[in-house]
């Protein structure tokens, strides 16, 4: 779990983000500060554990805590919140303002970003940093293969020193398997420097398939499900004054009919 000040800390508004699970709970494997994350599971650019991040994001919202999200697979949508964030009664829109978002295109625009990062947890001391998809832009054929290994083997460095230095707990999304010798030995370099490696594998039919988690380190293992509610996000308007009166909820919108 993320330290914070038991003091400033707000009263839970409900159960943090209880899963439908059999056999793990991410509530055990929550980030800690100076640690380095690294998740990894199917899809492009590891896509399907990007809930996994967005679960511990949610947390931190809920708890008052900024964070920082890195997006480098150009996926990011923080629409994906809002269910979560509402059914723990937050305020969605005080939580989405403490989370800072940027996105790189390239390569290149993602080495600044992370090298701008450092600056910015000087002044919101954030807790937690997400880098989603930080071998995707690797893939530019553009890149070359001595230039992609330097910028990796420097973003390594550098979010390292982040979780030692500024003791923010940093959560690495990549695929799971490389489909190039080159993006294998990338993937081994960020596999070497991590402290956490929690891994994901679907189990089941296409329409039916749950996500099967491992936490080789602490040996939990098990199917997760995000509790996530399905339907449309729901809005609620606040009662307004009309000539001096409550307009109650269920007066506020009428059918059109034709007079006469």
């Amino acid at each position: 779990m993320i330290d914070m000040d038991s003091q400033n800390q707000p009263q839970p508004l409900a159960p943090l983000l209880r899963q439908q699970h059999e056999g793990f709970d991410l509530d055990l494997l929550r980030p800690e500060p100076g640690l380095l994350y690294h998740l990894t599971g199917p899809g492009r650019a590891g896509k399907s554990m990007r809930p996994v991040a967005e679960h511990w994001v949610a947390e931190a919202l809920v708890h008052g805590e900024t964070v920082h999200w890195v997006d480098g697979a150009c996926r990011i949508d923080p629409a994906r919140l809002l269910p979560t964030l509402a059914s723990l009664g937050a305020d969605t829109e005080a939580c989405l303002s403490r989370l800072y978002l940027s996105r790189g295109f390239t390569l290149h625009q993602l080495d600044r970003q992370l090298e701008r990062l450092p600056h910015e947890l000087e002044i919101t001391r954030s807790p937690l940093l997400v880098v989603d998809g930080l071998l995707a832009m690797h893939e530019d054929e553009a890149i070359k293969r001595l230039e992609s290994r330097t910028l990796l083997r420097r973003h390594i460095a550098l979010l390292s020193r982040l979780a030692q230095h500024h003791r923010a707990a940093v959560v690495v999304i990549t695929e799971a398997h490389g489909r190039t010798v080159h993006q294998r030995r990338l993937l081994q370099q960020v596999h070497r420097h991590a402290h956490h490696h929690l891994v994901g594998h679907w189990r089941g039919t296409r329409r039916k398939r749950t996500l099967y988690l491992n936490h080789p380190r602490s040996g939990l293992r098990g199917l997760w499900n995000a509790n996530h509610d399905p339907r449309q996000t729901r809005f609620t308007l606040a009662p307004r004054e009309f000539e001096g009166r409550s307009v109650p909820a269920s007066a506020r919108s009428h059918a059109l009919q034709n007079e006469g």
